[in-house]
C-alpha cells in the first residue's frame, strides 16, 4: 500500500480547487473565531538589532507563548544566502517523491528531525494532514 503524503494531498486541492472529505475535521474541532487576538493580524516581528537583551527575550516569549511564531529582523544573514536557502528547499520539494524518501525518517523513528509528511493516523473517522 502507497503511503499517502501531505504534499500529494495539498496538490489534489489546488487542482480540484477544495480539500477531500476526509480531511475535515468536524466543526468542534476546527479553530475557533476566539483564537484570534484583537483585531489587525499582525505576525509579531522581534528586532535583533535591538541593544536590550532582555527586551528581546520578552518580547520573543510573549510572541512565542500569544502566537507561536514570529519575525525576526536584522538577523543578519545576507538576502542571498535566503534565497538560495528557499532555492534548495523548492528544489527538494519538486524531486519525485521516490528520490525524496531517500530522506525520509524511518517510520519507527521516535526523533521528530528528518524529512516526513506521511498523513498521521485517522481521529474520529478523518484523516490528519
Amino acid at each position: 500500500m502507497e503511503v499517502e503524503r501531505v504534499q500529494d494531498i495539498a496538490s489534489l486541492s489546488m487542482t480540484i480547487n477544495s480539500i477531500p472529505l476526509e480531511y475535515i475535521r468536524s466543526e468542534n474541532e476546527q479553530p475557533a473565531i476566539t483564537t484570534v487576538h484583537g483585531s489587525i493580524l499582525e505576525v509579531p516581528w522581534i528586532d535583533l538589532d535591538d541593544p536590550d537583551e532582555y527586551n528581546v527575550i520578552e518580547l520573543v516569549t510573549k510572541a512565542s507563548s500569544e502566537w507561536g511564531l514570529f519575525q525576526v529582523v536584522n538577523h543578519g544573514i545576507p538576502t542571498e544566502i535566503i534565497r538560495e536557502l528557499q532555492e534548495v528547499g523548492r528544489t527538494f520539494f519538486e524531486l519525485p517523491n521516490e528520490e525524496k524518501e531517500a530522506y525520509a525518517r524511518p517510520p519507527d523513528s521516535k526523533s521528530v528531525e528528518g524529512y516526513g509528511t506521511k498523513l498521521q493516523k485517522e481521529v474520529e473517522g478523518k484523516k490528519a494532514w
